[in-house]
């Protein structure tokens, strides 16, 4: 199958390159400013793309039988120095991308979202305008479901880690102290769905099989998820067990974020046909020796 997909230079995007690359012929959309040492181990096609139109001509060239969308700017907190990055790149670049895959005609897309669109275990009430963004890319999406009678589904993501992941995550902040140090927390009661990352690049696989064999028009947004959320304290203090160190955490020095989502537990509909395999401490075991 020839799968075109965006943020393979991020963290889930990289691992997911990988692996779809025993199975199908993989091109990868970066900007011309991309770190992409990376992708350079693995068996990928680049297409640099800093214009649209450029886009256009090289997925017309590839003609996908199916994309995958992962690309996105995640800000916690935006303001006017950053707020047009975010828009054009959650929506302009993705519409844009589902448009030119489209008339390359390509009808199975896979999209990337997030439990953030979910405050309070809503159906939506996003924790801020990045899970806004999310939100309203799904909406651009379901044009192209609803009136092109293409067919997707969206990845709704949890907390994911794994190794070599240089995201500005807790889990990572702590890996990165010494014996010795401390580090202010929040009291640590909010839960997580806390998954490997092998679990969600098995998801992706799962998420392939069950679009290709959907029906024209057809759409489902799956939660990939563990099995029980965990407090962030537990994900922390059995870290710090395993890996044998000797980190001060002051809990309750930090405030918790504005919109904490405290317990995640029933957001989302579970993937069907896949389970999270890996348990936290078997997920933590290869953290650390990585």
């Amino acid at each position: 199958m020839k799968i075109v997909m965006t943020g393979a230079t991020g963290f889930l995007g990289g691992y997911i390159a990988k692996r779809l690359t025993e199975l199908h012929q993989v091109w990868c959309i970066v900007r011309k400013d991309s770190i992409i040492q990376d992708l350079s181990s693995i068996p990928v096609a680049l297409i640099y793309s800093d214009r649209y139109d450029n886009l256009y001509d090289e997925l017309q060239k590839v003609k996908p039988d199916l994309v995958i969308h992962l690309a996105g700017v995640f800000l916690g907190e935006h303001n006017r120095d950053n707020i047009e990055g975010m828009l054009e790149a959650n929506l302009k670049f993705t519409c844009v991308f589902w448009d030119a895959a489209f008339q390359a005609g390509c009808k199975n897309f896979i999209n990337t979202g997030t439990y953030w669109q979910n405050y309070l275990g809503e159906t939506y009430n996003p924790v801020n305008l990045y899970a806004a963004t999310k939100q309203a890319a799904e909406d651009l999406l379901l044009y192209y479901i609803k009136v092109k009678k293409s067919k997707a589904i969206t990845m709704q993501i949890f907390d994911s880690y794994g190794p070599n992941d240089k995201r500005n995550k807790v889990l990572n902040l702590v890996a990165k102290l010494q014996n010795g140090d401390e580090i202010d927390m929040s009291q640590g009661e909010q839960k997580l769905y806390f998954c490997y990352v092998e679990d969600i690049v098995s998801a992706y696989e799962r998420a392939i099989e069950l679009v290709v064999s959907m029906d024209e028009g057809e759409y489902h947004k799956y939660a990939i998820r563990s099995k029980d959320p965990i407090s962030l304290h537990t994900i922390i203090d059995e870290y710090l067990q395993i890996a044998g160190k000797d980190i001060k955490c002051n809990w309750g020095k930090r405030s918790y974020r504005e919109r904490e989502i405290m317990n995640p537990d029933g957001i989302g509909e579970p993937l069907p046909g896949w389970e999270a395999k890996y348990t936290l401490q078997q997920g933590l075991q290869k953290y650390i020796c990585s």
